[in-house]
This record gives C-alpha cells, structure tokens and sequence, in this order.
C-alpha cells in the first residue's frame, strides 16, 4: 500500500497493524502515535531536568532508543536548551546543532543551489498573500 495516498486503510509502519490513515501526520497508528507521544514527553522532561546528560543517558534512564530521541530532534519536535550535553550535528558540515538536520549556514547554501539548479530568478518567486481577503480574483470592470 502507498503510505502517501489519504483516506484509506494502511498499514502502520511501527507495528503493521492496519489503520485508517487520514492523510495527516507520519503513517503510524493510533496506539503507535500514543506511545511516541509518551516517548517524546519523557525525553523532554528528562533533557530539561538533566542538562548535563548525554543521549546514552537519556536513553538509558528513559528507556527511549536513541534513534527515536534523534528523530525528535530531527524533527524539530525538541529542541536542546543552553547549556545541555545533548547536541545534534549538522548533516552537511557536522557543526552542533539543538535540533533539525542541517545548520542555517548549510540550508542558506543549498537554498542558493537549488535555485541555480532549477535556474529560478528572483522575479520567478512569488510572495504568498497576507489575508484570505487578498486571496480572491479580482477583474477590471471593463464596461
């Protein structure tokens, strides 16, 4: 089953259970999605309690895999506070980071990239609109 299509029963990819996937979120179950937000609550407390432990630590005490701490981080769903052990590194030049996956030097660059690689002008960028008011059509009276 194709995990990106809504609407239809899939399989979660934690447990295979099948489930009734909305099209909204990671493709995982109910009871899945549950116990990764329980995950996620305890590695929160324990970082913001525990400054000074390391990822080995907190997985340890929480019992939490350190993939999944990562994942979080990843994620942007936790973010390191100052003065904590715990730290990510960028996936391009490897500096630290308190979470996400590159380092806003690395995203500025590749942001350039890939305008030169898509050869996409200035002018070819559109700016969203401020309001939903601004969103509508509008036509000159030509009468």
């Amino acid at each position: 089953m194709d995990p990106n299509k809504s609407g239809e029963i899939q399989e979660c990819r934690r447990c295979g259970r099948m489930f009734y996937f909305t099209g909204v979120g990671k493709c995982i179950c109910a009871s899945c999605k549950a116990e990764d937000e329980a995950e996620f609550e305890s590695v929160k407390n324990y970082i913001y309690e525990n400054l000074s432990a390391t990822i080995m630590q907190t997985s340890k005490d929480t019992g939490v895999k350190i993939s999944r701490i990562k994942s979080f981080l990843r994620d942007g769903r936790l973010v390191i506070p100052d003065g904590s052990a715990v730290f990510l590194n960028c996936e391009v030049c490897g500096a630290n980071i308190k979470f996400g996956r590159l380092c806003r030097e690395c995203a500025d660059t590749l942001s350039k990239e890939m305008k030169q690689q898509l050869q996409v002008d200035e002018f070819q960028i559109g700016e969203k609109p401020k309001s939903s008011d601004s969103a509508r059509m509008r036509f000159l009276d030509r009468s």
